[in-house]
């Protein structure tokens, strides 16, 4: 079958592409709103294309192809294509696939990363393509109905303070979250983000809870974060991302920013939290274990260099 493919923009198209991501990963944490914010603050550079799949006018697929422009690579890209299980084996996938690969080629794209669900028709579609599956991404998720179940705060050690993103300001967070995401495992290094893009992305980000971010202050330096993404109308809070600048690890400064950042977000009305970690981020992956969460998917990273 071949599906109607048009690039997607706009509020109805971002809430279709939303629709489908909860049913095909519904441990990742969108909203409409925080979809079509980043389709508009992409910056031109990226080569960004994104394209809804339709069949008799109902968008059943979806997918993106862009550049990484965070990282000081040449040609690093990513892409990613989603159907709907009732609307599967009909070519959908494919037919994204090629248009956006072309897109990428055309650009030339020499690194091409896609994170693809435990799933054999995924592995061997991709594998087809020349893809290598090269790391394991686990998604976790922790109640938050009853905070009293959370293990109780660490200690606050001397001349530390923990305050809101919001109180804190962007440069500040700018500051530990760039330094902190090139130790981040992953394919791409990214080592290289820009302040106006950060700024434009994460900081305007309208599911961004300024609030319930926490920054960690040892003496004026800002040391550690934790971000934390909303989607109000599910009551799900996403981790944005947690980090600890190198020359102040070792002290439990990432578990204190995450312990604070889920409880003021259960605070806040949220019910559940979900994250992410790549299995070899074992600290990380320590921290979130401590606090309660519990896998729930996987994910896997697939690469193909030209």
């Amino acid at each position: 079958m071949n599906a109607l493919l048009r690039p997607a923009s706009g509020a109805a198209d971002a809430a279709a592409f939303n629709a489908l991501r909860r049913v095909v990963t519904p441990y990742q944490v969108f909203s409409p709103e925080r979809i079509q914010h980043f389709w508009e603050v992409t910056p031109e550079r990226a080569y960004a294309k994104v394209l809804v799949a339709e069949v008799d006018g109902q968008v059943v697929g979806a997918g993106r192809a862009s550049f990484n422009t965070w990282t000081s690579e040449q040609g690093a890209a990513s892409m990613f294509v989603m159907v709907h299980p009732d609307h599967r084996r009909q070519g959908i996938g494919a037919q994204l696939y090629a248009v956006l690969d072309a897109h990428l080629t055309e650009h030339d794209g020499r690194k091409i990363q896609i994170w693809g669900t435990d799933d054999e028709d995924v592995a061997g579609f991709l594998h087809r393509r020349g893809y290598e599956r090269t790391a394991e991404l686990r998604y976790s998720k922790l109640d938050l109905t009853d905070i009293a179940k959370l293990p109780p705060a660490p200690a606050t050690p001397d001349g530390v303070v923990l305050v809101s993103a919001r109180e804190a300001g962007p440069e500040a967070l700018y500051s530990v979250d760039a330094a902190t995401v090139v130790d981040e495992p992953g394919d791409t290094a990214m080592d290289a983000v820009p302040y106006e893009d950060w700024y434009a992305e994460i900081w305007q980000n309208p599911s961004a809870d300024l609030d319930a971010s926490v920054v960690v202050l040892a003496g004026d330096v800002p040391a550690a974060y934790t971000l934390v993404e909303v989607d109000r109308e599910g009551g799900r809070m996403w981790s944005g991302g947690t980090g600890t600048l190198r020359t102040h690890r070792g002290r439990g400064l990432a578990k204190l920013a995450k312990s604070e950042a889920v409880r003021r977000a259960a605070a806040a009305g949220v019910t559940a939290a979900y994250t992410s970690n790549d299995e070899v981020n074992q600290p990380m992956l320590a921290v979130n274990e401590w606090l309660g969460y519990r896998p729930c998917a996987v994910q896997y990273s697939y690469l193909r260099t030209v």
